[in-house]
């Protein structure tokens, strides 16, 4: 009720407001805009629902959940440049090649089929490559895809050259 300058208020009335403030307090709390994406959650692998950050400040070390086309070409051309390397590996292997790598010969030693050396050398890359697609937001995975794609493009440039070398010798 008013009075001129004065509202009286009921009991029922500042119990009903302080259940409304707390409702909104518990909404605020709960919402899961406020909390910033995790690296890895439910909607990682079946379908994310984060594409970019709100706020440009927000930018640098953020995680999203949906990656774009630019990113999935250079993961993919990643992978290609990994089967490659491991391709011209064996074909120089058996035209008595030699490993310079101690860790992959180590591998190779471990039997006579190449299966163990493709699946390390496969299951590795693509550990690195998602790893560094999750925290692309960061600007030192930034720069690791970018020299993980250059260490390979430079690698198929050495590789293609002893092609050329091991078709001269032949």
């Amino acid at each position: 009720m008013g009075y001129g300058w004065f509202v009286l208020t009921t009991q029922e009335e500042v119990v009903a407001s302080e259940s409304v403030a707390a409702a909104e307090e518990q909404r605020l709390q709960s919402d899961r805009r406020r909390r910033p994406t995790p690296m890895f959650s439910r909607y990682v692998l079946w379908g994310g629902r984060r594409r970019d950050v709100r706020r440009a400040d927000e930018r640098e070390g953020a995680f999203v959940d949906v990656h774009g086309p630019r990113l999935f070409a250079l993961v993919l051309a990643i992978l290609a440049l990994n089967l490659l390397d491991a391709w011209f590996t064996l074909v120089f292997l058996s035209h008595g090649g030699k490993e310079l790598n101690p860790m992959v010969q180590m591998v190779l030693d471990l039997g006579g089929h190449p299966l163990p050396f493709l699946f390390l050398k496969t299951f590795g890359i693509g550990v690195l490559c998602a790893y560094l697609t999750l925290a692309k937001n960061f600007r030192s995975a930034r720069i690791g895809l970018w020299i993980v794609f250059g260490g390979y493009s430079v690698l198929l440039g050495w590789h293609l050259y002893l092609l050329t070398l091991l078709g001269m010798a032949e």
